[in-house]
């Protein structure tokens, strides 16, 4: 079903409040409505935490949220058929100049709402503790490394024995974020092409449609790999022990909150806020990707003004970070990084 565009949710509002014959302030503006939003398939999760938390606090809001791509999220924002954005990464200035005609003069802006942790899932069961570094993982999702006893391996884990069997790696078709970051970390450490939302053409490895697909190919196939996000791993299956420069680290919430807090927070096009992990933070997990919500900088009226801030303010809130980190495995921003984030939503305005 096409979303109401900004203009006829306007419209609406603007006549509920005449017949009311309320003339509310804006900074009292009940919190009340409907919110349409389109984005990225990585928020799926993160945004069904969040939809829970707002409307219990919000009984009269609702959010129908459509994952069908970033790309098709903001190009939904910048002609007026969404309300907010789930986007893989900040706006570009192409973006913001494109959308001064449904945004207002400002145009839309961009804030980081989470961070998805990646982990190298395997299936194999007799080896604990499993060591691997970028360059061996190049080489194991390259071709280069097959067999699960390669001489690599073992001079990683000396205190672990191997099995004589064949690695099979596994990967999703689906263009993500998640490969876009796993490609990033692999290219240093000889990885054959550039960092890229889509695996290259794979040699005789095992693939499925989607990400989330994934951990269930690995829990059935023996000897299996994987780069897959926390809460696709979930409890069963343990997680190999990555080297960032400073050593193995697993990864966890204090070996990722080291990286998270040593991450850099920035500014971009139309005010947006940035963020990166820093994965070179001693002790610290560095494989993750940062995800994304887009907003106009001006709404069509107080009503949709206060809807909007509501759900942003909520998403960045502790509550709203605590469900999305406790039911959808992402993990919390740095503390300058949320400031900046809610400093940038409360400077949303409306049009009246």
């Amino acid at each position: 079903m096409r979303p109401l565009s900004i203009r006829s949710f306007a419209m609406t509002a603007a006549l509920a409040a005449s017949l009311a014959g309320c003339a509310v302030p804006q900074s009292e503006a009940p919190v009340r409505g409907a919110l349409t939003a389109i984005g990225t398939p990585a928020q799926g999760a993160p945004i069904s935490a969040w939809r829970s938390g707002w409307m219990k606090e919000f009984p009269e809001t609702s959010l129908n949220y459509s994952p069908d791509g970033p790309r098709v999220g903001v190009d939904a924002l910048i002609t007026g058929q969404a309300y907010f954005a789930a986007t893989d990464t900040p706006l570009t200035s192409e973006d913001v100049e494109k959308s001064r005609d449904a945004c207002g003069p400002d145009g839309a802006f961009s804030v980081p709402v989470a961070v998805i942790p990646i982990g190298v899932m395997f299936n194999l069961p007799s080896v604990k503790n499993l060591k691997l570094n970028s360059e061996t993982l190049s080489g194991i999702f390259s071709g280069r490394i097959t067999n699960w006893e390669d001489p690599e391996i073992a001079r990683l884990n000396p205190e672990s024995e191997f099995p004589d069997q064949d690695i099979v790696p596994i990967r999703a078709e689906e263009a993500s974020p998640l490969t876009a970051a796993v490609t990033d970390y692999l290219t240093p450490a000889g990885w054959p092409a550039r960092a890229d939302r889509s695996w290259p053409e794979p040699a005789g490895d095992v693939t499925v449609k989607k990400y989330d697909a994934v951990p269930r190919k690995v829990d059935d196939t023996a000897g299996s790999i994987a780069f897959v996000d926390r809460a696709g791993i979930g409890s069963g299956f343990d997680t190999a022990l990555l080297d960032f420069g400073t050593g193995f680290v697993r990864m966890s919430d204090d070996s990722l909150s080291k990286s998270i807090a040593a991450g850099t927070t920035g500014t971009g096009p139309g005010e947006s806020v940035t963020f990166a992990v820093d994965n070179t933070a001693a002790s610290g997990y560095g494989l993750a990707t940062v995800t994304y919500q887009a907003y106009c900088s001006s709404y069509a009226n107080p009503s949709l003004t206060t809807l909007v801030k509501s759900w942003g303010n909520y998403v960045l809130s502790g509550g709203g970070q605590g469900n999305s980190a406790r039911f959808a495995g992402v993990s919390t921003l740095s503390e300058k990084a949320l400031t900046m984030a809610k400093s940038r939503v409360d400077d949303i305005t409306s049009v009246e």
